[in-house]
């Protein structure tokens, strides 16, 4: 295996630069393979010389001669190249013609020769490009060329890479991934909060030089504190090693391109029409200046966010407005009008923008990140204009419900009533089914009454038109879960059945993936796990066939598949698919995002990391607050799963009061439904009060309520729920003493087993006569420790009796005190004996 540790510094090498940031897993590939050539191409700042330099210093032997030509984009003879490297050998230059002199200083076998050409030229001379191509064509043995550059070299490359004899990186390559950029913040500035890191990624995507300029802007070094601290580094950077290289024709085409969201050579010869604006951004392109790719095909780029941001404020505002109206001409043309709709907006016309919004499909508010950009046009548009056309309520009223945010889809739908009576009959009876359509769904995620949202949806499906076939959709949604939460899972499957086939028939993936999900929830609520996970990868199978990336679909991909993860009793592969789920739910204003916050801190909480589960229940609470979702959406579920961790914790007190308190929702004269998105809701309430009854020494009671709840589940067919109460019924069965306690939890975990609920038996195995689940969590050496904390050991005593370091003693206190959920070595020793661990 090749060596990827860097050695000291060595003679004709750069040094490293401060705060570096290893990249092996670039290093390593590059040595593995042998090639004639690797080319590292992409714009300034990605750390090209910096790789190369660590390049030689981890696959360079002692003996190697070393020759690094730092060309500086200079187009330099090829004289002074073989000067250079015979300078660099420290070898006399061969009076011989340049080509053969190059060949003499090269090819000496005698020993491996390193051939770095750092920062090619973008425009060499020709004999320059001839000269490498012919010494690539007939490279001596003993030699390997190592070019950085900023624009690709017009070499015979297909040459090279069909002999296998080329390792290219470009900017995606190169560009820092999350963990080594965080690493990289780290050294620079550690003190950096995790808002402040996100807006850095987000802009940086990975840019070396930009993340390093930026925080020295924001945190200034000892060395540069006289530059003031809200000096632009990055500014001065761009105008050294961008502007300086462009012509006034491509700097001013540069500066109005950052100003737009995408780019291409067909739009810039449509914005340039007394000019050739296409041959101008192909000289863009050539020259790397920071257009990065959109899509395979190569023809449409953008500016990197953080360059974009900073060379924004060259053009005049005038100008800006005038090319922001082009450019919306430009796109709604060519029927982007998402784009559309943004440019007119930064050109102050929201008259237009409007009238453009009424032109999305009905699709499209579930595809990509749509809902985010909807919600986010609405706080820039007047409100008499949102509420102008019967159209642009109804998309409103979607997009709202679709974020929970049902105050504001009731006032929506209110609003319709203002365009009735229409024209004619059937443009009449369309608006009223659309709005019943919309009231149906709202009242269903209400949860007040499911008689009255049914009645709406099915109004809703006899009279709206096929065409209208997104509400259509919808409505067969909710009821399918309306369904669910009702204990009727045929009548749920074929609402689903028929809206799969609508979807289909519209050849709509989108809606067909929607509905999808919907059945993954029945199968999983039924148990049915091994098809649950077929049509996960179906429906990921199904977004991947997409052009674009549909985040509020993935991120519900993401989400139930980390669920399918913990019930399979698989923590570390829950957690990146929770990670992933969240982080496009987030970005999608979706707001399944609280299940991802759910599945965190469920997977703490089994980890023992008490602490770090309710953070992550606070900040779903925040999250959903800062996104105005209704109330009751999120309530619920994050006050059970708060009992969920206070019941691992042992902490029954606490469990019993938040319980009765959803228990009122669901109980006395006008109960309220179980949510839509968790229908088992009521039912685990449930089952954590008879928990507690049963570590309150209340047997009895918690047997009758465990029966009762029992027989729910197993005729909701809520198979999986139904396995855990019965593990908890035989608990209650063993500490009344009853015959049947053991053939209860048999057949429980025979069920449990069948399903595949190892995150199920996982839990319950370590748990003998209903001992929680903390107790279960600690570890040999912990309960050690907790012995002698229970006998009123000192640090120092616990380390001596235990042959452990003090410090070693202090961590296994903090993770005891964190696993039973107290501050205090005192109160972990009184919880300790109130669980019963301590005698």
């Amino acid at each position: 295996m090749p060596r990827t540790a860097p050695r000291p510094d060595r003679p004709g090498v750069p040094r490293l630069p401060p705060a570096h940031v290893p990249r092996p897993r670039l290093v390593a590939p590059l040595l593995e393979q042998p090639a004639r050539l690797r080319l590292l191409c992409a714009p300034a700042g990605f750390g090209k010389s910096v790789l190369l330099s660590e390049l030689l210093r981890a696959g360079a032997d002692t003996h190697d001669a070393i020759a690094w030509i730092g060309l500086g984009g200079e187009a330099l003879p090829v004289e002074r190249l073989v000067a250079q490297v015979a300078t660099a050998l420290q070898r006399p230059a061969p009076d011989l013609p340049p080509q053969q002199a190059l060949w003499q200083l090269l090819g000496d076998p005698s020993r491996p020769l390193w051939l770095v050409l750092d920062d090619y030229p973008a425009d060499p001379p020709p004999e320059l490009d001839a000269c490498i191509d012919l010494l690539l064509a007939r490279t001596p043995p003993n030699l390997q060329l190592l070019v950085s550059a900023r624009q690709r070299p017009e070499w015979n490359l297909p040459r090279l890479l069909l002999a296998g004899d080329l390792q290219e990186l470009d900017a995606a390559r190169l560009a820092l991934t999350r963990d080594e950029q965080e690493r990289l913040v780290d050294l620079i500035a550690p003190q950096a909060n995790p808002t402040l890191r996100d807006e850095l990624w987000a802009e940086s995507e990975g840019w070396c030089a930009g993340v390093r300029l930026q925080l020295c802007s924001r945190f200034p070094p000892a060395a540069a504190s006289n530059v003031g601290a809200h000096h632009c580094w990055l500014k001065e950077y761009l105008d050294h090693e961008l502007l300086a290289r462009l012509d006034d024709d491509e700097a001013r085409c540069l500066f109005a391109l950052v100003h737009l969201p995408r780019v291409s050579a067909e739009l810039c010869q449509q914005l340039w029409e007394d000019g050739d604006g296409a041959a101008l951004f192909a000289r863009l392109l050539a020259r790397h200046a920071f257009f990065m790719p959109l899509d395979e095909e190569g023809r449409w780029y953008r500016v990197l966010p953080i360059v974009a941001r900073v060379l924004r404020n060259r053009l005049a505002p005038a100008a800006a407005t005038h090319l922001h109206l082009a450019a919306c001409r430009v796109f709604i043309a060519a029927g982007q009008v998402e784009d559309a709709i943004e440019q007119a907006l930064c050109a102050q016309q929201p008259e237009v923008a409007a009238n453009y919004l009424e032109h999305l499909g009905q699709e499209w508010l579930t595809g990509e990140q749509h809902l985010a950009h909807l919600l986010a046009w609405r706080d820039r548009l007047p409100q008499v204009l949102l509420e102008s056309t019967p159209r642009l309520l109804t998309l409103s009223a979607w997009a709202l419900l679709l974020a929970w945010r049902l105050d504001e889809a009731q006032a929506c739908i209110e609003h319709l009533g203002r365009f009735l009576p229409q024209a004619d009959a059937r443009r009449n009876r369309k608006l009223i089914a659309n709005g019943q359509a919309l009231q149906g769904v709202l009242t269903a995620l209400r949860g007040r009454s499911a008689s009255d949202a049914r009645q709406h949806c099915r109004e809703a499906l006899e009279h709206l038109p096929e065409r209208d076939w997104m509400p259509l959709l919808l409505c067969h949604s909710a009821l399918a879960r309306l369904a669910m939460a009702e204990g009727e899972p045929d009548q749920a499957a074929a609402l689903l059945h028929d809206a799969l086939e609508l979807a289909r028939r519209q050849g709509s993936v989108l809606f067909e993936v929607l509905i999808n999900l919907d059945r993954i929830r029945l199968l999983v609520l039924r148990g049915e796990l091994t098809r649950a996970q077929s049509l996960v990868t179906q429906s990921f199978a199904l977004t991947a066939r997409r052009r674009g990336v549909d985040g509020l679909l993935l991120g519900r991909l993401h989400l139930i598949q980390a669920e399918l993860h913990l019930l399979h009793g698989r923590l570390d592969e829950a957690g990146p698919a929770l990670d992933s789920g969240l982080e496009q739910a987030l970005a999608c204003a979706d707001p399944f995002a609280l299940h991802g916050y759910l599945g965190l801190a469920e997977r703490s909480s089994r980890q023992g990391e008490f602490d770090q589960a309710f953070l992550h229940l606070r900040e779903a609470e925040r999250q959903m607050h800062c996104r105005q979702v209704w109330r009751l959406c999120f309530n619920g579920a994050l006050s059970l799963q708060s009992m969920r961790v206070l019941a691992r914790q042992g902490r029954w007190e606490r469990v019993e009061p938040v319980g009765l308190r959803i228990q009122r929702y669901f109980e006395g004269e006008h109960p309220w439904m179980a949510p839509l998105d968790y229908p088992t809701l009521p039912l685990r309430n449930q089952l954590l009060l008879a928990r507690v009854h049963l570590s309150a020494g209340r047997p009895q009671q918690a047997e009758a309520a465990l029966r009762s709840l029992l027989q729910r589940c197993e005729r909701l067919q809520y198979r999986p729920l139904a396995c855990e109460v019965g593990l908890v019924l035989a608990e209650a069965a063993r500490q009344l003493g009853q015959e049947d306690a053991a053939q209860l939890e048999r057949e429980a975990r025979q069920q449990a087993s069948a399903l595949g609920l190892n995150g199920l038996l996982q839990e319950w195995a370590a748990l003998p006569n209903g001992t929680p689940a903390a107790v279960a969590l600690l570890s040999q050496r912990e309960q050690a420790v907790l012995h002698l904390l229970a006998e009123g050991c000192s640090n120092e005593e616990i380390g001596g009796r235990l042959f452990i370091s003090v410090n070693t003693v202090k961590t296994h206190t903090k993770k005891i005190n964190s696993k039973l959920g107290v501050k205090r070595r005192t109160q972990a020793v009184m919880r300790a004996k109130t669980l019963g661990l301590l005698v």
